[in-house]
């Protein structure tokens, strides 16, 4: 004898489907609770919508669930190396307050704010040629950066010496490397203090030819105070047989830093730049100075001119990007970085994994 399944009625296929909609409602329920729990949640949602697998996507503090969250662009969280960035198009940060954001706007530059409260930024890598660091200034003291005094009792070269720029006067005069903190965040940058009798003046070169030039600048929360005055840093770039271009950036009396960029030819240069004050009690002045040149990769968006000028590109890392957790920053690359900054591991990045140490 033949057995006959159950004809299902509508009313089932009904309580089937009532019961699918109450489980997508559950669920969306629980996704806004957690949202306004955290609401940086929403805010890596909202990024991962715009991001694709070619970005990267950086959290600035421990985040392993946004990391997860983020899936499938690739993420990570803590301080990757960003001397080679060259397999992403776009870099996305997500930080826990922006103070958090300076040494991204110290090595890219201005980026664009996705959010009011300046918690996440994005930087067109491939597009604005910010992949790749070929100069920067705070690695070169000595070698293609020298400096002098103009004018006031300290007036005259400052030779390099004992890794710094010794210029007549006190220890704060001397020129340096080093590692300071604007609004609680450490950042490695050329330290200068300016004079109000006259200027600190950089010559630079002869610089590498590169596609973009940026950095910031700021003044040492230990060097804050209420009626301090602001710091002028004027910078001069002359690019081989092409016209200079010049560029004025201001590090207000504020914590913080300021980012500032320059657009000029891609050809060798040289530069000068000029730091000046009207009263420099306690002007303890930092700046970054980058040059980068994009050699995209395949799959990555290049500029019209990048495209018919640069070299034939290299073949994408081959894999899926993946997440893996509590990586140090050694680990995260296999590859041998051509001109690796100083202020970054010697290993480029790798696609995916979780990074954790110091960026500068």
């Amino acid at each position: 004898m033949t057995s006959r399944r159950p004809a299902v009625t509508l009313r089932e296929v009904g309580a089937v489907a009532l019961a699918a909609l109450a489980l997508g409602a559950s669920a969306l329920a629980l996704q806004t609770v957690r949202d306004k729990a955290d609401p940086r949640r929403a805010l890596a949602r909202r990024v991962r919508s715009s991001a694709t697998p070619r970005d990267l996507a950086v959290f600035t503090d421990e985040a392993p669930d946004l990391v997860a969250l983020m899936r499938p662009v690739p993420a990570v969280y803590g301080s990757p190396p960003l001397n080679d960035l060259r397999p992403f198009e776009r870099l996305w940060v997500m930080a826990d307050r922006p103070a958090a954001m300076a040494p991204y706007l110290a090595r890219f530059g201005p980026g664009r704010a996705v959010d009011a409260e300046g918690k996440v930024f994005s930087w067109e890598l491939a597009r604005a040629n910010l992949s790749h660091v070929v100069w920067d200034a705070a690695s070169e003291l000595g070698r293609t950066v020298q400096a002098a005094r103009d004018g006031g009792e300290d007036a005259g070269p400052c030779p390099f010496a004992n890794g710094r720029l010794v210029c007549h006067g006190p220890d704060w005069n001397q020129p340096r490397a080093e590692v300071h903190r604007f609004d609680g965040v450490e950042v490695r940058c050329l330290y200068s203090h300016p004079q109000a009798d006259g200027a600190l003046v950089y010559t630079m070169g002869p610089i590498p030819a590169g596609r973009a030039v940026a950095g910031a600048v700021g003044i040492d929360d230990a060097g804050f105070f209420p009626t301090g005055a602001d710091v002028t840093m004027a910078v001069r770039w002359q690019p081989e047989g092409h016209p200079a271009v010049e560029r004025t950036v201001v590090a207000r009396n504020r914590k913080g830093m300021t980012p500032w960029s320059l657009t000029a030819p891609s050809a060798p240069a040289s530069a000068t730049v000029r730091i000046t004050t009207p009263n420099a009690g306690a002007r303890q002045f930092c700046f970054t100075l980058v040059v980068d040149r994009a050699q995209a990769r395949t799959g990555v968006r290049r500029s019209d001119d990048e495209a018919s000028s640069s070299s034939p590109a290299e073949p994408a890392p081959r894999g899926r990007p993946h997440h893996r957790r509590g990586a140090s920053a050694e680990d995260l690359a296999r590859e041998t970085s051509p001109t690796p900054a100083p202020w970054c591991p010697k290993t480029p990045w790798r696609a995916g994994a979780s990074a954790r140490g110091s960026l500068w």
